[in-house]
């Protein structure tokens, strides 16, 4: 039976991509030998990171400004990286607008001591470009949450000029600008990868000097271009294959209009069943790339979950901390995949009414 995996992530990779990664395995040319043994500190390592630079400059049309860097740890060792960064004195903001953004905060309150927390509101996000953030030197925010089917797209509209933004589940699949970004930072294993690999986009105002120990000294990082230490090698190929493959399916234009077409088909189907569907998100800001959702009927929850998986629909139950349905629109999710879920849940809904 053929899988569909809509899971929030490790997400599903492109049929292309993980056949150039399966070849290269076993035989990479540029090293006759397995890219699993390629050196770090080779040239041929250094060619996949031109490469892979270059092309997230030409998706992300990155000012020159911001240096890409390719950590460890996801964004929980970022949540310390951060707050170890932040210049002395200054004051740290963080939008909860979620459970990952609460964990960013509880963390930041750990490691740094001036921190505010803005507690996600309707009032909030409604007069985001008005909300006075300003008694805050940065702020953080947090894109997309996975769990809370929350997402935040336009960062210029959020009255900051210094954001901090987790993009791990949503980068890649729509296009803005720098304008008021100081650092981004995404895990790959939603539209970028596999696990192993977090990408960084720091802006050189950031970077200042510190004592922090070496892997926690954001300069030493940015210095060092991604090589302080030994980088995760195969999750980076992996990452470059992705990109290659973003630029060749069409850039940011593409994966926001799928996004955007997929998602609103899902929504207005289920709309169009209020009497059974409760949404978590407030409608201006339900996710375009994680539908949750609950059936009034809890019962059905765990149904439609069961009757998925008989017909090779997997990775569509919510978060364990919320329950439900979550649908994990990715930019690895074709149009082709996606139809055939669609089609699957008309038919349970038609079985059910």
């Amino acid at each position: 039976m053929k899988i569909y995996n809509f899971s929030a992530g490790p997400t599903k990779l492109p049929s292309d991509v993980i056949s150039k990664a399966f070849e290269a395995v076993k035989y990479y040319s540029p090293i006759n030998s397995s890219i699993l043994e390629i050196s770090h500190r080779s040239s041929e390592f250094n060619d996949i990171l031109e490469n892979l630079n270059d092309n997230f400059k030409k998706l992300f049309n990155l000012p020159s400004k911001f240096k890409i860097l390719l950590l460890q740890g996801g964004a929980t060792y970022q949540n310390t990286l951060i707050s170890k960064n932040i210049p002395k004195g200054k004051k740290l903001g963080c939008l909860i607008n979620g459970y990952w953004g609460l964990k960013t905060f509880k963390d930041f309150e750990i490691e740094y001591q001036n921190v505010i927390s803005y507690k996600f509101s309707r009032d909030i996000l409604n007069n985001i470009q008005n909300f006075n953030f300003t008694d805050s030197d940065y702020l953080h925010i947090t894109s997309n949450e996975t769990i809370d089917g929350i997402q935040i797209r336009n960062f210029n509209f959020i009255n900051h000029p210094k954001l901090i933004v987790d993009m791990s589940s949503d980068i890649g699949s729509y296009k803005f600008n720098f304008d008021n970004i100081q650092y981004i930072y995404a895990g790959a294993q939603k539209n970028l990868g596999i696990p192993g690999v977090t990408v960084s986009f720091v802006n050189e105002d950031l970077v200042n000097e510190n004592n922090n120990s070496s892997y926690l000294n954001l300069k030493k990082l940015y210095d060092a271009d991604s090589l302080l230490n030994t980088p995760s090698t195969y999750s980076i190929f992996v990452l470059k294959l992705m990109l290659e493959w973003m630029q060749e399916m069409g850039g940011l234009e593409y994966f926001e209009k799928k996004s955007i077409h997929q998602s609103d088909l899902l929504y207005r189907l289920l709309e169009s069943q209020s009497d059974k569907i409760n949404f978590l998100a407030e409608k201006e800001y339900r996710s375009r790339s994680n539908v949750v959702f609950n059936f009034k009927n809890m019962d059905l929850n765990q149904k439609f979950i069961n009757y998925s998986k008989n017909l090779g629909i997997i990775g569509i139950s919510g978060h364990r901390s919320v329950g439900g349905i979550r649908v994990s629109l990715y930019n690895s999710i074709d149009n082709k995949m996606f139809t055939y879920f669609l089609n699957t849940f008309e038919k349970f809904l038609e079985s059910e009414s």
